[in-house]
């Protein structure tokens, strides 16, 4: 079969006067390049995120009405599971990622550190304070969930759900204003995103504001 979407196209700019760039090395270009590929993904991240909110077809885990100190806690992730299988999809953990932000992250980390199996399960979270992966599912933390009812949405995200094809990777253009003394500098890229699987997702609505 063919699916077709729209492409977008996401760009940041910058300027920097004569005299900053005279102070500056040669690598500060590189430096540019580097923030300006960090503000493609998130803008990725935010239109992906942005599709799945939209698409009234993924399956919801609610627990936005769940109260409690942790708001994040592991069992979301084994629940959110369960989900996508009740679904009918065949689940692997490790081909799925849950998205969450540094809220969500800030909560789950303590729910291991507080949970003696867990911590016991996991000494590495302990001792490094990072999730990279829990129940085999890949963590992964955007500066962007959405926002629904002033409540994050996380999501967990099967490879077969959504296809993000970029159309022209990172293009720095550079623009000198010579009476102003500036350097413009704008970089861009072209993507397209469709969903092809919206039962491969499930949208975890937390507590958390």
């Amino acid at each position: 079969g063919t699916v077709t979407t729209t492409l977008k196209e996401a760009a940041a700019t910058t300027n920097i006067n004569y005299g900053d760039i005279e102070k500056m090395t040669e690598g500060i270009v590189g430096e540019l390049e580097g923030k300006f590929e960090q503000g493609a993904f998130r803008a990725e991240d935010k239109d992906i995120l942005d599709t799945l909110l939209a698409d009234s077809g993924v399956p919801e885990l609610d627990k936005s009405a769940e109260s409690g100190t942790n708001k994040f806690p592991a069992s979301y992730i084994a629940e959110a599971l369960q989900t996508m299988g009740s679904q009918g999809k065949e689940v692997n953990a490790d081909q799925c990622v849950l998205v969450v932000n540094w809220k969500c992250y800030d909560y789950l980390l303590r729910d291991i550190i507080g949970t003696q199996s867990l911590a016991f399960g996991r000494p590495d979270v302990v001792r490094d304070g990072v999730i990279r992966n829990l129940i085999g599912v890949n963590i992964a933390i955007s500066n962007y969930l959405p926002v629904v009812s002033t409540k994050y949405s996380a999501y967990l995200i099967h490879r077969n759900a959504v296809v993000l094809a970029p159309k022209r990777e990172l293009l720095i253009e550079t623009e000198r204003d010579t009476q102003a003394r500036k350097v413009k500098l704008t970089g861009s890229h072209t993507f397209g995103r469709v969903v092809l699987d919206n039962k491969a997702a499930v949208e975890i609505k937390t507590n958390i504001t």
